[in-house]
């Protein structure tokens, strides 16, 4: 019997375990990939992938993610790259995934066109809302420089690059100058990075992320200069949508999932939402007949998906330990009761509904205790 079930354990940790992403010893530099962009990239955000990192250092294990998934990632200078991260999900969404990342990092995540940031969560929470705003200055503003930074581009920098440099050579090639680079950006040495076709708009503004700055547009006798500045406190963003569907209900709906965004009707063919640029993207979604998400992930919460089908319990238990990071205590004498065979089937829950699911047709009950999870028979 205890062959069996040793074997059988052996077994299931197989079946159970998440799928390994190997990493090399060092990743290398983001180059020359075909970057998935736009729907592309919106599709693979809701595609679920497997993830473990056994102490891989962060910048190794976020170059080999966007390598293998084609979605390109971008790190805050703020945030060490050569901490060393245990982490591991298995069928998870990767935007949800890489939320989570961000979360055990005590950081935040945003989408700046078509590249994911990871940095401070002030500067996250702001930056896309900072990109966009930018966009429609550089529209509005009437200069042929400011406008020709609406041009999507290839952008990119090798290896050693400054940030006096990338942003000298980008204001440069459009006919502007900055009047107080040097006062803000410190000489740091870069890694190389490469991203997909953007604006300048969204470029200057990731690059400028990491001093939690931005920019805005002086008209000068010899042309028009770029002058940094903090990134506001509070930033506000209106967008008109065109919607002929009921208002009440799409408002409705709209203050449900974002609470914080002002919405306003003409009554007939349109609305008006003040908002973040994260907000404006999935009530875009929500009125174009789509899902709208506001998906917030806490530091350390984890997410399982599985399904059993007529299996002991015992050695599903021995399985989840090495998922769970915890162990199962049962009590002496109860062995052979743990061979009553469970089928269940979970999707993204907590650890407290996988359990749930794990005992609800069983004579067992369980209780977390820390480090381990106490099983007893239910009374």
């Amino acid at each position: 019997m205890r062959s069996y079930l040793r074997n059988l354990t052996q077994l299931l940790i197989g079946v159970l375990t998440a799928q390994i992403l190997l990493l090399g010893s060092q990743a290398q530099a983001q180059e020359n990939i075909d970057w998935r962009t736009e729907a592309d990239l919106e599709k693979q955000l809701q595609s679920s992938f497997d993830l473990t990192w056994e102490e891989v250092p962060l910048r190794d294990g976020l170059m080999r993610l966007a390598q293998t998934q084609r979605v390109a990632i971008f790190l805050d200078r703020r945030v060490d790259p050569d901490q060393t991260m245990k982490m591991k999900f298995t069928n998870e969404r990767l935007e949800l995934g890489l939320q989570r990342i961000a979360a055990q990092l005590g950081i935040g995540m945003a989408r700046v066109g078509d590249v994911i940031y990871l940095g401070p969560q002030d500067t996250a929470s702001r930056l896309p809302t900072v990109a966009e705003l930018q966009t429609q200055f550089a529209k509005s503003s009437g200069y042929p420089e400011a406008v020709k930074l609406l041009d999507r581009k290839k952008y990119g920098w090798p290896k050693l690059s400054t940030p006096e440099e990338i942003l000298t050579e980008v204001a440069t090639s459009h006919g502007m100058r900055w009047n107080n680079l040097d006062v803000v950006i410190k000489h740091d040495l870069w890694p190389a990075v490469d991203f997909p076709p953007m604006k300048s708009t969204e470029y200057l503004s990731l690059v400028l992320a990491g001093y939690h700055a931005s920019y805005r547009f002086n008209k000068t006798d010899d042309g028009v200069e770029l002058q940094l500045v903090a990134i506001p406190d509070e930033l506000s963003l209106t967008r008109v949508y065109p919607y002929a569907g009921n208002h009440d209900e799409a408002i409705a709906k709209i203050q449900e999932l974002f609470p914080d965004a002002k919405v306003q009707s003409d009554g007939k063919r349109k609305l008006a939402v003040t908002g973040p640029q994260q907000v404006q993207e999935q009530v875009a979604k929500l009125l174009r007949g789509g899902t709208a998400r506001n998906t917030v992930v806490m530091p350390g919460e984890k997410r399982y998906t599985l399904n059993v089908e007529q299996l002991p319990l015992g050695p599903v238990l021995k399985a989840l330990e090495q998922q769970l990071g915890m162990d199962f205590e049962v009590p002496d004498g109860m062995e052979e009761a743990l061979m009553q065979r469970i089928s269940f089937s979970v999707k993204t829950v907590d650890v407290t509904g996988l359990l749930d699911a794990v005992f609800k047709d069983t004579d067992f009950t369980y209780e977390i205790q820390e480090k381990k999870i106490l099983v007893t028979k239910k009374p």
